[in-house]
């Protein structure tokens, strides 16, 4: 998904496209619709200068003598969540933005192919500005050898693309409509849970753009002239595949807040989460049916996502969290991706560890809470949960 599925790759990178400008949410129905959802001139005066200038002459209407005595203000609380209600979306976009992305860094090392490692930087000492770093994703590059092979997958998947190809073109932009068809997510009904899939798609996008400028691994494109891309292939690098990765974290961000909300259908048996992991999967290996990745991107794609809904729940909550390491080097050519090699949805856990043909490729280690959660996160996490709690028939109001 990355900037790729934010609009179309020719011009969304700058604007992330489907957020529209950090909270518009109008990519989030038909025809960029949800209507003034996010377009906030709705409610007042768009500005212009004849609304300037009735503002001017309205003024010098009914300013009149001075007021006398006029109360002084409370000075505004600093640095408290409850100044976050009266903030516009754009607003507390770019504070939740600033929150994960100043935990994260991302380091690199070549030897035979190029190792990217995402680390979490946990403060030791905050007044002092003392850090310690963890390691959160490890993900080293295949070899030329392996994305060679794997044209075959390409030749394979393109016999489907007519079948796919509504999907195909309707998933280049965020795909949240495909996730309200499984979850009842609707701008009146759960507006924060919109806010909290935001704030967590430009995290990723974040980070998946790191990895793939760090390991430069090269479009199917450019390994042969017979790919022939249904759609245009975006600039950046194939692994991890950004759709993959946007998708994985969409659908745990949505499956969790399911399952921690204590609603009883959701907790039951999981189906909710295998349904909202198996369109993820399906968006990411739309990808491949496309011909702009590789099976393998899609594999780190979701090792990548996975890991990241993990982390942000955690920096939301609290709780314990997930570190990954994706070992290119041992992912076998002939494997597909297949998302149950690297999750469980009911137990809301990846895998320990996942092994092919050709060795270990995929390992997962959860770590304990510290207790810790960014308070602006939290605060839009509640409000987020709290959508999704059915009301109880026994209780009367």
């Amino acid at each position: 998904m990355t900037a790729e599925i934010f609009g179309s790759p020719q011009g969304a990178y700058g604007a992330y496209g489907a957020y529209g400008a950090y909270g518009a949410y109008g990519a989030y129905g038909p025809n960029g619709a949800y209507g003034a959802y996010g377009a906030y001139g709705s409610f007042g005066l768009p500005e212009s200068p004849v609304a300037a200038e009735a503002f001017v002459t309205t003024r010098d209407g009914i300013v009149g003598a001075p007021l006398d005595n006029i109360p002084s203000a409370r000075p505004g609380v600093p640095n408290d969540v409850q100044n976050l209600q009266r903030l516009s979306r754009e607003v507390r976009a770019a504070i939740f933005a600033f929150e994960l992305n100043s935990k994260v860094e991302l380091t690199v090392d070549v030897k035979e192919t190029a190792t990217a490692t995402l680390w979490r930087r946990e403060e030791e000492n905050k007044h002092r500005g003392r850090h310690k770093y963890r390691e959160l994703v490890e993900m080293t590059a295949p070899g030329m050898g392996v994305f060679e092979k794997q044209l075959s997958f390409l030749t394979g998947y393109a016999d489907i693309r007519q079948d796919r190809g509504a999907e195909i073109l309707s998933q280049i932009a965020a795909p949240v409509p495909f996730y309200q068809t499984i979850s009842f997510i609707d701008p009146a009904r759960t507006p924060y849970t919109l806010e909290v899939l935001a704030t967590a798609l430009r995290f990723a996008n974040h980070c998946e753009q790191q990895m793939k400028y760090a390991l430069a691994v090269k479009r199917p494109i450019e390994l042969s002239p017979q790919v022939q891309p249904m759609i245009a292939t975006p600039t950046h690098g194939s692994l991890p595949s950004g759709h993959a990765t946007e998708a994985f974290v969409m659908a745990r961000i949505i499956w969790k807040l399911m399952l921690h909300s204590g609603t009883p259908q959701y907790k039951s048996h999981g189906h909710w989460g295998e349904m909202l992991m198996r369109l993820a999967s399906r968006i990411a290996i739309n990808r491949t049916v496309a011909g702009v990745h590789f099976p393998v991107d899609s594999s780190a794609g979701a090792v990548l996502g996975l890991t990241l809904a993990d982390f942000i729940f955690e920096q939301c909550t609290g709780k314990g969290w997930t570190s990954a390491k994706f070992k290119g080097q041992n992912y076998s050519p002939s494997s597909d991706f297949d998302w149950h090699q690297l999750y469980v949805a009911k137990d809301d856990k990846q895998h320990r560890k996942t092994e092919g043909p050709d060795g270990v490729w995929a390992k997962a280690k959860e770590h304990e809470a510290n207790g810790h959660k960014a308070p602006a996160l939290a605060w839009l996490w509640d409000k987020a949960q709290a959508e999704w709690v059915d009301f109880d028939p026994c209780e009367t109001a």
